[in-house]
């Protein structure tokens, strides 16, 4: 059993109807799948990535390391129940905390423009469901948009490990 994969380049072509054809029984029997050739510029990804990954040792990853949990892990105490993720949260739309955050000028810019694709592929993919169910263009996009536009949020979650 495998998660479906839907190549976005086939909606494209000829392969069309295979592609769509596959999105309709990802969200019918999975709810869920993964997409191939999505559109989004894999250089601004990898850029966000690599920000990303930069704040959290500048400005998160000494407070999990002084965190109570980890202290108690350092004395061989036992540990029930703890998450054991360093998380942040920014939200980008309709109202965005981005300013409010201690990101750098430049991960706030990525983020933005990041966010800017994501939400041109949601619209898409939102489209593609609506073709495959028969109904309006804009239907999905409309019920979740609301007056105010798409509520977008990005959760960014590291696991360290215990001890480093």
């Amino acid at each position: 059993m495998e998660i479906p994969v839907i190549d976005f380049s086939k909606l494209e072509s000829e392969n069309r109807g295979e592609a769509m054809a596959l999105l309709h029984e990802a969200c019918k029997k999975w709810g869920f799948f993964m997409i191939e050739n999505h559109g989004i510029d894999n250089e601004l990804m990898q850029k966000v990535k690599q920000l990303v990954n930069l704040h959290y040792e500048e400005n998160m990853k000494g407070n999990f390391y002084d965190s109570e949990t980890v202290k108690t892990l350092a004395n061989n105490e036992c540990i029930i129940n703890k998450d054991w993720e360093s998380t942040f949260f920014v939200w980008h739309r309709p109202n965005s905390n981005i300013n409010e955050l201690s990101l750098s000028k430049d991960l706030s810019k990525m983020m933005d423009a990041y966010i800017d694709q994501l939400i041109k592929l949601a619209e898409r993919l939102s489209e593609l469901m609506c073709e495959n169910l028969g109904i309006q263009k804009n239907s999905i996009k409309e019920a979740f948009a609301g007056g105010r536009g798409p509520s977008v949020e990005q959760k960014w979650q590291y696991i360290p490990s215990a001890l480093a």
